[in-house]
């Protein structure tokens, strides 16, 4: 499977922080003594599904102090949430995960994060035994990593054969009636769900079920009821890190859990799941490396839940379609549109809308990587984009970066008014003679600039210079002394850049055929504003449809570059009366209609297209 741009940012992150030896196991528990030291893994996965993964995600742990917040989820639904806080507060006990930390008179434990909150918890799983408790514990599970998973009976072992302080906790709780049965059955419950293996990509997408809003955004799976998905992200937010929690808050930013077989799991709301395993832990029980890699993912995509930002939009493409598909307003002659027909498809456009952040940047890198064997040129507008925050920036930038490197075309359109960005990406690039990049008004003006240099790789440079009278399209099919017998009618005339030809509302009495230079063809919409609605190239023409209908002119025209044309007097030729003046008219008219045909089927094909 290909690596993605964020997968190898991911590795970049493995290589910088696989020296950080510091840190121990946790040696208490004697099968967590046995674990290699070294593996290391990170995962992401985004609220739409997307997995990113780097090192040993695949190689399975115990899940430990990560399971308190997803069996606090569990409490949640079942219970209700004035039966839980009965039972269990939501303030910080800023103490170990151990400490026996209970409110006095009461008997209450701070929160649902410590142990004593987490054995509390355990107790308010439904199901009057041990077995009952862990399976509906094991299927809930299952839910949010996506299959079945079970408990290292080893490890559930060697946790019961040293969990005095966790059984004098459990009594504690008892004698306080916060556990209003036999502690044994709860306890058992606990160090099994603690025992349950897991992996680093489960964990990340466990972590965007919750980004998620309580549903698994792989198999779409509801784990959570709605209501209580925000109850559980505060009290991860407060409690998850027991006594580093505001440290963690204030570097780092997202409602987190750590477990001391060396996972730590953080959850961006409404972007990404994040997972990082690494064994050797800190002396807050949190795995070393796997703070580090945290802060940097952070750090470098701006991740901090408190950083202002809009939240994320999924249809961040707006449409996405190639230049067969849709072309510029220039009416090209019909050897050139046949090339680009075909060629057309090695320029894709993409028409951005919303806000750019994390989730939607890694979706216009997946789309724009699988179409990176078949397309040279990448047209993004950003007409419709409303923000751009850090992450989503990152991630642009270094789709750009790659598709330069690869000597792809990169094209900015509607994008100079969001002066910032520009200047960032420009700085990124080292942009400072705008070669690696450019940038139109919009996107009909990059269509056109891109179908020009494609139709110049294809040799049809030299022959948009000048076209003679005879190789216009509208003169195909007739014979040479058709060819002849027309240009006995022809009207040659040159106009400079801007020189008005015709204007909107004129008496119409003629074709024109441009013989070479460029003209636009404008649509007064109000006093002060003119529409482009075409450009036109040698071997084109213009004012044919009042040969059909005499009216009056319906758009202007004006030279946008020096030009030479080819005026018809249709009027004149009809005055003409003799046959081979009937037959030309009538090889005229119907190469009208042929052109007006081609266009507008071409137009069905583009609707078509992008409906």
């Amino acid at each position: 499977m290909e690596i993605t741009l964020f997968e190898e940012y991911l590795n970049c992150i493995l290589d910088d922080y696989k020296t950080l030896n510091s840190g121990e196991l946790a040696n208490y528990i004697p099968e967590l003594a046995k674990v290699d030291p070294e593996l290391f893994g990170i995962a992401i996965v985004t609220v739409d599904g997307h997995v990113y993964q780097a090192g040993d995600t695949r190689h399975n742990f115990t899940i430990q102090s990560i399971s308190k917040p997803f069996v606090y989820g569990i409490a949640l639904d079942d219970n209700g949430v004035d039966e839980v806080i009965k039972k269990i507060d939501v303030e910080p006990s800023g103490e170990a995960f151990n400490s026996i930390s209970l409110e006095p008179g009461t008997g209450r434990p701070r929160n649902a994060m410590i142990n004593a909150g987490a054995i509390a918890t355990t107790g308010l799983v439904a199901g009057d035994n041990s077995d009952i408790k862990i399976n509906r514990i094991l299927k809930k599970f299952g839910e949010y990593a996506g299959h079945e998973l079970s408990v290292d009976m080893s490890v559930y072992k060697s946790e019961s054969a040293t969990g005095h302080r966790n059984k004098a906790i459990s009594y504690l709780l008892r004698n306080s009636q916060i556990i209003e049965r036999d502690p044994e059955p709860v306890l058992d419950t606990y160090f099994k769900q603690c025992s349950i293996l897991v992996n680093c990509r489960d964990l990340a997408l466990m972590a965007a079920t919750l980004a998620n809003n309580g549903v698994n955004p792989i198999t779409g799976i509801r784990t959570l009821s709605e209501k209580y998905v925000p109850k559980v992200l505060s009290v991860m937010t407060s409690c998850g890190m027991y006594d580093y929690s505001g440290a963690w808050l204030f570097n780092i930013g997202m409602p987190a859990k750590s477990g001391v077989g060396g996972g730590v799991l953080a959850v961006l709301p409404g972007q990404i799941g994040l997972a990082v395993f690494s064994p050797k832990l800190d002396l807050h029980g949190n795995s070393v490396r796997g703070l580090a890699a945290c802060a940097k993912i952070s750090n470098d995509f701006g991740f901090h839940m408190l950083r202002i930002s809009t939240i994320s939009n999924t249809s961040i493409i707006r449409n996405s379609y190639n230049a067969s598909q849709m072309r510029s307003k220039c009416i090209r002659r019909f050897d050139q549109l046949r090339v680009l027909d075909e060629e057309g498809k090695k320029i894709h456009i993409f028409e951005l809308s919303g806000s750019l952040t994390f989730v939607s940047a890694e979706i216009i890198s997946n789309e724009v990587l699988s179409l990176m064997k078949y397309t040279d040129y990448f047209i993004f507008d950003f007409l419709r984009i409303s923000s751009i925050d850090q992450a989503g920036f990152e991630i642009i930038s270094e789709l750009m970066e790659k598709l330069i490197s690869i000597l792809k075309k990169v094209i900015f359109t509607s994008i100079q008014d969001k002066y910032g960005l520009l200047k960032e990406l420009r700085t990124v690039l080292n942009e400072s003679d705008n070669c690696k990049f450019r940038t139109f008004k919009n996107i009909d003006l990059a269509l056109e600039h891109c179908e020009e240099e494609i139709l110049y790789k294809c040799g049809m440079h030299e022959d948009m210079i000048s076209v003679s009278f005879k190789d216009q399209d509208l003169c195909r099919d007739l014979e040479q002394e058709e060819i002849d017998f027309l240009e006995s009618f022809l009207k040659f005339s040159e106009y400079k850049n801007g020189e008005f030809i015709i204007e909107q509302g004129d008496d119409a009495d003629s074709i024109y055929f441009i013989l070479s230079g460029q003209v636009n063809v404008d649509l007064s919409e109000t006093e002060h504003f003119n529409q482009r609605i075409a450009v036109l190239n040698p071997g084109t023409a213009f004012g044919e449809l009042a040969m059909i209908d005499g009216g009056k002119r319906s758009a202007t025209v004006i030279a946008d570059s020096d030009v030479k044309c080819a005026a018809l007097n249709f009027y004149e030729l009809e005055k003409d009366g003799s046959e081979m003046s009937k037959q030309v008219t009538l090889k005229l008219t119907r190469n009208i209609a042929k052109i007006l045909s081609d266009r507008l089927r071409r137009t069905n094909e583009i609707v078509k297209s992008l409906s």
